[in-house]
């Protein structure tokens, strides 16, 4: 992609602000509507048509209306964006040339306020040749929806932050000056990368310079991960210059081990074939001492987080957990009370087994008793024949009166029974509720069901929907 910043020097106030609005509304849109670029830049909407035209012009911005109407920066408007930053602190003044092309940045010579050459990396992730990066990097973690200049600005990122923690602690870096979305602005290495050398003086004095700068990068808990000659670069002096940083990982991944050997042979492959040397080193990760930990200051990739002291993720991970011990306490406490229910239903039913039972022997009671009065009376009887036909009367009259009580006691009991339950089926209480449920969990064994349903009737008809229910059981 070519960078042609003569437009830059023209760009006006509104036309930055909208290419603003374009970005933060980027966050949530795959396209921009014109009315939140609007709302988000303050711009009215003439001025806002006629400034999306010209951005369009300049190739700033694209404009997609098959299915939806909107707008989403191109790569020149990110451009854009961080170089009027640049411009603003005085980090850049003039854009030179490019100077380098990668699978993921283009690099470009610059000139910053001091009259100073300093190296523009601009991460270009999303390219035809690096479209894996799903795989190969970490940094869309456990998002599902991103695009191509937000992983270029995290890419970003996690360079600046490895090479400022690298330059500090004295390795051979450059020296990082500034950062803005997805560019990194670092000091100029004169020099040449080490694929392009085909001859060198002292070969051994080099290669012992590789190895132990993968030894030092595992004595501080990283591991480079690309470590080539296309990612070294070597001065006149023959002095090596670590570039690229943002694929490092912690000595604490998972697969610590293959990228640590294949770094090891990357560098021993290339003296053999390029310079004929009879050059090779077995270094193992695992004999080598842990003096600092810059795997947990810059958060590479696989570094242990229980190792980290007042962090924010490690906060974050403590609550996470105690929230899943919550939830499984919370699940706990609901088959307990699950099971109380259990025992409180079988308890009634027991208690229930039991009352019949006792009504069953005072029934065959009474009726032995009467089979025992009737024997008597006919005895009586038939001693006593001459008894008058007024006891008889009297007798009968007794009999009649007892069966009409009888009558009038089923007829309460039956009244009663019908008064449980509520005639008005749209206004039912939470207690006419539990006792709905109690009755069809004994009746039916069918609490999960009806839990649901109770739990879920908030409206009038989810109430008489119930009510029926529990009258159609009855």
């Amino acid at each position: 992609m070519r960078l042609d910043t003569s437009y830059l020097a023209y760009l006006t106030k509104d036309e930055l602000r909208v290419l603003v609005a374009v970005e933060m509304g980027m966050k949530n849109h795959e396209f921009v509507p014109v009315q939140l670029i609007e709302k988000i830049s303050k711009v009215k909407r003439a001025n806002a048509y006629q400034i999306l035209q010209q951005l369009l012009k300049h190739k700033l911005v694209q404009h997609v209306a098959k299915k939806y109407d909107g707008y989403r920066l191109t790569y020149l408007g990110y451009d854009f964006l961080a170089l009027s930053a640049f411009y603003k602190r005085g980090t850049i003044v003039q854009v030179l040339s490019k100077v380098g092309v990668g699978k993921e940045s283009d690099i470009y010579k610059c000139i910053n306020s001091d009259g100073n050459f300093v190296i523009l990396k601009l991460a270009r992730l999303g390219r035809t040749s690096f479209r894996t990066i799903k795989n190969k990097r970490d940094y869309i973690k456990n998002r599902t929806q991103y695009n191509w200049l937000y992983l270029s600005r995290l890419a970003s990122i996690k360079e600046f932050a490895y090479m400022e923690a690298c330059y500090k602690n004295g390795f051979p870096t450059p020296k990082p000056y500034d950062w803005n979305r997805h560019a990194i602005v670092m000091s100029f290495i004169d020099g040449y990368t080490l694929c392009s050398i085909q001859e060198l003086g002292d070969v051994d004095g080099v290669f012992v310079q590789c190895i132990n700068l993968i030894e030092k990068f595992a004595s501080h808990g990283l591991i480079h991960s690309d470590f080539n000659e296309f990612n070294l670069m070597i001065t006149e002096q023959q002095k090596i210059i670590v570039i690229d940083f943002p694929q490092m990982v912690s000595t604490q991944h998972l697969n610590a081990d293959f990228y640590f050997q294949r770094d090891l042979d990357c560098i021993n492959i290339f003296f053999q074939r390029r310079f004929k040397a009879n050059l090779h080193s077995d270094l193992k990760l695992q004999d080598i001492k842990v003096v600092k930990h810059l795997d947990n200051e810059v958060k590479a990739s696989g570094f242990i987080k229980s190792e980290l002291n007042d962090n924010k993720e490690l906060e974050i991970l403590e609550a996470a957990q105690q929230e899943q011990q919550q939830l499984l306490q919370e699940n706990e406490k609901f088959q307990q009370d699950d099971d109380d229910e259990d025992n409180i239903d079988q308890d009634e039913q027991d208690n229930d087994d039991q009352e019949d039972d006792v009504d069953n022997e005072n029934e065959n009671e009474n009726d032995e008793q009467e089979d025992d009065d009737k024997d008597n009376d006919e005895d009586d009887d038939d001693d006593e024949d001459d008894e008058d036909n007024e006891d008889e009367e009297n007798q009968n009259n007794e009999d009649n009166d007892h069966k009409q009580k009888q009558q009038n006691d089923n007829q309460k009991n039956k009244v009663q029974q019908d008064a449980q339950i509520p005639k008005d089926l749209t206004k039912i209480t939470e207690l006419d509720q539990k006792n709905i449920k109690k009755f069809v969990q004994k009746k039916f064994r069918k609490k999960m069901v009806i839990k649901k349903n109770i739990n879920k009737t908030k409206g009038i008809e989810d109430n008489k929907t119930l009510a029926e229910e529990a009258l159609h059981y009855l």
